[in-house]
């Protein structure tokens, strides 16, 4: 019975996570915003508004260049989600502190957004000779610790034509973790008189070992149209390629801090914070869900730890499994730990729920913190129902055992078939969820199946042939770094989690989920799968074949496509 309100409880806390309330928002593609540059304001609803926002309350100093629609829904268990939104070009005109306001759709707002727009910080003077095509690189920092993000930006400046570009997308580094940071954004500036596109690309990287982190050359090719030339320049033979590289960098790692034991989480900023489903008393043997959020800048949301809840007189915990999550920002990536946990009162009075802290290294002020959740306490009131029965027992048990008192026996019985009911209806709920996963389970057992027998005639490709090495020379690093590209070359670029996602093999998906915790998590064990993924290489090169990619690989964006 335990665990059959286990399992009811973690289907509560299910329900409470999937009624979201309907919102607007508002989010810039960039904050990094200088004099003449574009950038884009997005507003987005998920509900259907019939409102537009008004575009006319933007200050004074930002531009308003144009805005384009669009509406997508999607179908997630049943539950239609609707997304609406504008993008919105906007000029920086001067340089100041400037408030986006707030818009407001069917009586529902985004919250106002704070810009700073700065003076032209390009890397260029009047008297340098500017190419038509120029590739920058910039790094966050001149050094970092280990398992510090470093943030790598990639700024691209075209004023010419081009076709067929290609640019750098799988950044691999020898002892280091690498991923995409977002999307590319592109916007429009002036240097030196001269309207340049430009074209941002960043890269998170994880250094795991001290020393000098060396970061390779990359690569831009295009072809170019000569003046005159139409789109069809190509096949006339009016382009001529162009391939131009940045330079080679070498940056500093630093190691732990002399004396560091424990955990090692080194971050930017970290939060932990709290709130409960219900507010008010609480009540004896009703579950409300705690919500614990667990928030790091510049970490990676396989680095968060898991939180660890002491046993409490007169509080029964049921958690459930930890939603990991990442935002992007200017910094790189904020990784997220979501914890939910069911809270059983046991008894009545008043209850102290303990603090709750995790230790981390600020890396800004190279020394440590903590990020505390205070202790709280919370009231908890009898249960009426569970007082009713308690007397109604103690009448029962008082009443003397007779074959002739016929007036006593209907209560007896009354109670107990109430009940009885009540007991089967938890059971029936419990054994319909019970049946609904074991089915689902099967389904995907046979699925799984089916493809393992059909994936032996795919064809071998240099990146599997890669990780096949990988593996076999135990290189847990350098084989999640190939997943990563491979993944991206049958899928397109997305986040690893997302791509495990189409993995059917349950024992493989939880393996590879645990290849990515062992690389980013201290006290991890280390990875030893090595067998169990070759062997697995031709069922997951199906599952992720069956997917159809979420969106469409996008190329780079031409300039002044004809």
């Amino acid at each position: 019975m335990k665990k059959l309100f286990h399992l009811l409880a973690i289907v509560v806390i299910s329900m409470i996570s999937l009624n979201a309330s309907a919102g607007v928002k508002a989010f810039l593609d960039r904050k990094d915003v200088r004099t003449q540059e574009t950038f884009t304001l997005t507003i987005e609803a998920d509900f259907n508004a019939t409102e537009t926002p008004d575009l006319s309350t933007l200050p004074d100093g930002i531009k308003l260049l144009g805005s384009t629609k669009f509406h997508q829904s999607s179908n997630y268990n049943g539950r239609v989600q609707i997304q609406l939104g504008w993008k919105v070009i906007l000029l920086a005109e001067e340089p100041g502190i400037f408030t986006i306001p707030s818009f407001t759709l069917d009586n529902q707002s985004s919250q106002p957004i704070q810009v700073t727009v700065e003076e032209p910080t390009n890397n260029f003077s009047t008297d340098d000779k500017l190419e038509a095509i120029m590739l920058k690189s910039e790094l966050s920092t001149e050094s970092v610790y280990v398992q510090e993000q470093l943030v790598l930006t990639l700024k691209l400046y075209r004023a010419v034509q081009t076709q067929y570009s290609k640019l750098t997308e799988n950044l691999m580094i020898e002892d280091a973790i690498v991923e995409r940071v977002g999307e590319d954004t592109q916007y429009e500036t002036i240097i030196n008189n001269t309207r340049f596109l430009v074209l941002e690309r960043r890269f998170a990287i994880f250094p795991q070992k001290s020393g000098n982190l060396t970061i390779p050359k990359l690569v831009y090719s295009a072809d170019v149209l000569q003046p005159g030339s139409s789109g069809y320049g190509r096949i006339l033979g009016r382009t001529r390629p162009v391939t131009i590289t940045t330079e080679e960098q070498s940056i500093p790692v630093k190691p732990y801090p002399q004396g560091h034991t424990g955990l090692w989480l080194p971050s930017q900023a970290l939060t932990i914070n709290s709130r409960w489903s219900s507010i008010g008393e609480k009540i004896v043997g009703e579950p409300s869900t705690w919500t614990i959020t667990l928030q790091g800048v510049g970490v990676h949301e396989n680095q968060l730890p898991e939180l660890v809840l002491p046993e409490v007189d007169g509080i029964k915990w049921y958690p459930d499994t930890a939603e990991k999550e990442r935002k992007i920002n200017s910094e790189g990536i904020v990784g997220q730990r979501v914890e939910r946990i069911a809270v059983v009162p046991t008894k009545a009075g008043n209850i102290q729920l303990p603090e709750i802290s995790v230790r981390w290294f600020n890396v800004k002020t190279e020394q440590y913190e903590t990020a505390t959740l205070p202790s709280q306490s919370i009231s908890v009131k009898p249960n009426p129902n569970q007082t009713s029965n308690t007397s109604t027992a103690t009448t029962t048990s008082t009443i003397p055992q007779t074959n002739t008192g016929t007036n006593d026996s209907p209560q007896v019985i009354t109670r107990g078939v109430k009940e009885y009911w009540q007991w089967l209806t938890f059971l029936f709920a419990g054994l319909w969820f019970i049946t609904l996963i074991y089915a689902l389970l099967k389904k995907t057992s046979s699925v799984t199946s089916n493809q393992a027998s059909s994936s032996a005639t795919l064809v071998s490709s240099p990146l599997k042939e890669q990780i096949k090495k990988s593996l076999m020379d135990k290189n847990a690093s350098l084989t999640y770094q190939l997943l990563i590209r491979w993944f991206n070359q049958l899928q397109g670029t997305q986040s690893f989690n997302d791509h495990l996602q189409a993995i059917k093999h349950s024992e493989t998906r939880d393996s590879l989920l645990q290849l990515e915790v062992s690389l980013f998590s201290q006290s991890a064990k280390s990875w030893q799968d090595y067998e169990l993924l070759r062997k697995q290489l031709n069922v997951i090169e199906n599952d992720l074949r069956l997917r159809k990619p979420s969106a469409k690989k996008k190329p780079l964006p031409e300039l002044y496509p004809s």
